[in-house]
């Protein structure tokens, strides 16, 4: 049987073991060692990576007791064989485990908010707390909290006891395990079931960050960082800031004036623009109208507009079928789509473009007078020129085929 020396001590990250066993399984080589520090994953933290000798160990996995280390190559059995953890990725994990503890037990006493979940990521770690809307002042008194616990440097025990003692202990939850049940305690102030590693004293996890919240199944998920994780995020803010400041030519405490100021001079701008546009897109559509080819329906105007926004296009297709035309628009270049219009009573629009989908495998539809869709970029030229042309042909509502 292996001995786990990440749990005798996490602290290990550099050891000799025997190699006790290799075997070939899904084009990889697993290993089994006489003892191992290389954590297998497990209760929402990921499992070590590092190296057995020259191996590279890619990941960790514990099959009913044996714990096996997926290799590029394989060591011979029997080999003694010097192995090294990827210690900044373990220690990190340690880190952001030991402060979900930390924090879970502040949500339960600062909001009587229990944890439901756990999840270690690679940038974010987040709980999911049985808690619909903590506010801001909320949030910051259990962050206050949490930290209050890291700062004091608490000792973090471990503790093996057989199931008719874990009584004695304020479990936040009752374990899920069978046998021995390892309790992870923050020194008088958490004390949970748990399988991972962690910092030998709470002052090892440096600081709890939180970073949002959301909704989530009639609670709320909570994203925050630890340790070095935390560092890095307050230099890539400090970054933003400086860019911000330099841009604004302003001080960090002047950049939520700045901020707004620029918001409401683009709100100006923009009603300014859409008033403009409104004009310009008149002009246009009596332009197109007065210069379209005529039908029995009436002018046609067909046209593909590869550099102008959907909706724009679409103001422009309505407003060509307000001046008696029929328009048979596609605005954007890599899915072109349709903004196709006629007045009532003319051509059935709607019809048009669901005969010109069936043929060159487009989607959409729509009513007599109004249809959208969107028609592949290869076959938009032979789409347009079919459109044209029935449309000159004067096809009636209703009656397009």
């Amino acid at each position: 049987m292996t001995r786990l020396l990440y749990y005798e001590d996490s602290g290990i990250h550099a050891f000799e073991g025997t190699v006790l066993d290799v075997v070939e399984r899904e084009g990889a080589s697993l290993v089994v060692l006489d003892q191992t520090a290389f954590y297998p994953g497990g209760g929402g933290q990921p499992a070590d990576r590092g190296r057995i000798g020259d191996a590279v160990v890619s990941d960790v996995l514990e099959e009913q007791g044996t714990v096996w280390h997926r290799v590029d190559r394989a060591p011979e059995r029997g080999t003694r064989v010097a192995c090294a953890l990827d210690w900044g990725r373990r220690f990190d994990h340690m880190q952001q485990h030991t402060g979900q503890h930390i924090l879970s037990q502040a949500f339960l006493e600062v909001a009587q908010a229990e944890t439901r979940s756990f999840h270690l990521g690679e940038e974010e770690v987040s709980i999911d707390v049985a808690h619909a809307g903590p506010d801001p002042a909320l949030l910051q008194r259990v962050e206050d909290r949490a930290n209050e616990i890291v700062w004091e440097d608490r000792e973090v025990r471990t503790h093996q006891v057989p199931p008719d003692e874990v009584g004695r202990f304020p479990l936040r939850k009752p374990p899920k395990v069978e046998g021995l049940v390892r309790i992870v305690e923050v020194r008088d102030f958490d004390w949970s079931a748990c399988g991972g590693t962690h910092v030998a004293r709470s002052g090892g996890v440096g600081v709890i960050t939180l970073l949002s919240t959301e909704r989530y199944k009639g609670g709320t998920r909570v994203a925050f960082v630890c340790g070095g994780r935390a560092l890095r995020r307050q230099r890539e803010r400090a970054a933003i800031l400086r860019e911000l400041t330099l841009a604004f030519t302003a001080g960090e405490s002047d950049l939520p004036h700045a901020v707004a100021r620029l918001k409401e001079e683009r709100e100006r701008a923009e009603r300014r623009l859409r008033s403009l546009l409104k004009v310009e897109l008149e002009r246009e559509a009596d332009r197109l109208v007065a210069s379209a080819p005529r039908g029995p329906s009436g002018p046609v105007v067909a046209d593909h507009f590869p550099d102008r926004d959907s909706a724009e296009v679409g103001a422009l297709s309505s407003l060509v079928a307000a001046r008696g035309g029929v328009a048979l628009l596609f605005a954007g270049e890599a899915t072109p789509r349709a903004h196709f219009s006629a007045p009532a009573g003319t051509i059935s629009v709607g019809d048009l473009l669901g005969k010109l989908c069936r043929t060159f495998g487009g989607k959409g539809g729509g009513r007599p007078e109004s249809a959208q869709g969107t028609i592949p970029a290869p076959a938009l030229k032979g789409a347009l020129e079919a459109a044209k042309s029935a449309a000159l042909a004067g096809a009636q509502e209703g009656n397009t085929a």
